[in-house]
């Protein structure tokens, strides 16, 4: 039983959009020839797809479990599509790059300015992503490279230790602890505090530092980025956890400070790459300018730090 990548797409239309004729003006196509390759599609596996009601079609329990392979096949045939089309214009494609939103918001804008400097005709893709969905994307070939801070338990990656940052809290610069040379659980438990999702790294480290000194973290406000963190920083909001890498190349740091917190946490950022795949020159290219960034961090914030100087 085989499925062309028409028949896929106008699956995965129907699905998404809820009637056929929703899906008949997404794929600029009729309703008639939508309405047809359904019957095809029904009448070759031997399941009823879409439950009809009125004038909207409800997927089947069978199509739900269905929709993440269907999902998948149209992204990889239009993969496939897009990269020939770059070899037939003569180009090499655009540079994939997943990574978390800490990455996005300092080094990563940094290391594509340095690169496009020296290689003009070079192009991006930029996804933001959670750590996990960032390894899963680079195991998987759809992004040539990633960035996380968590080692995230999925195989087909290699990981490199890009980075090292200090663990810490994010504070107005005219704040009372800022002059402070560090910051401990009995400084942080009597302010409103604004930390990550503790189903992030970061958030998940800020609960148990409450919880080794067997304290609840009742967090003020809890965001899904630490640079929404910094934004509520500065609107007087209250002191944010997490770590020197979220205030990097921030606008306006100078009305943020930075203390690191006591005992020493210390974040890794990593590199990830696919196993089993040549880097394309590009990547190569960008990962190289990656590391000068980093190391000119390095060099002039003692809160941030590469691994061999971390050693």
């Amino acid at each position: 039983m085989t499925f062309d990548s028409r028949e896929l797409s106008v699956l995965r239309a129907v699905i998404e959009k809820g009637s056929v004729t929703a899906a008949a003006v997404a794929l600029n196509v009729s309703q008639p020839a939508v309405s047809r390759t359904l019957q095809q599609i029904e009448e070759r596996i031997g399941i009823v797809l879409f439950r009809r009601e009125k004038q909207r079609l409800y997927p089947t329990r069978e199509t739900e479990l269905l929709y993440a392979d269907v999902v998948q096949a149209v992204s990889a045939i239009e993969t496939v599509a897009r990269r020939a089309r770059d070899l037939r214009e003569g180009r090499t494609g655009a540079l994939r790059i997943a990574t978390i939103a800490a990455f996005a918001n300092s080094i990563l804008p940094y290391a594509i300015s340095r690169l496009r400097s020296r290689k003009p005709g070079v192009e991006f893709v930029v996804e933001i992503l959670t750590a996990r969905d960032v390894a899963q994307r680079v195991a998987s070939f759809k992004s040539e490279l990633g960035l996380l801070i968590d080692a995230a338990a999925v195989s087909g990656i290699l990981l490199e230790d890009l980075c090292t940052s200090r663990f810490g809290c994010v504070l107005p610069s005219g704040h009372a602890l800022a002059q402070k040379p560090y910051l401990t659980i009995d400084d942080l438990s009597p302010q409103p505090i604004i930390c990550l999702d503790r189903m992030l790294p970061l958030g998940a480290l800020a609960h148990r530092i409450f919880e080794r000194a067997d304290l609840q973290l009742r967090p003020a406000v809890e965001v899904s980025q630490s640079n929404i963190a910094c934004v509520l920083v500065e609107a007087g909001a209250g002191i944010a956890l997490i770590d020197k890498l979220g205030v990097l190349g921030r606008s306006g740091a100078d009305k943020l400070a930075f203390v690191p917190f006591f005992p020493t946490e210390t974040i890794v950022g990593r590199l990830a790459l696919p196993v089993g795949a040549a880097q394309s020159a590009s990547s190569l290219e960008f990962c190289a300018a990656l590391r000068e960034v980093v190391a000119e961090l390095a060099a002039i914030d003692s809160g941030f730090s590469t691994p061999a100087l971390l050693a």
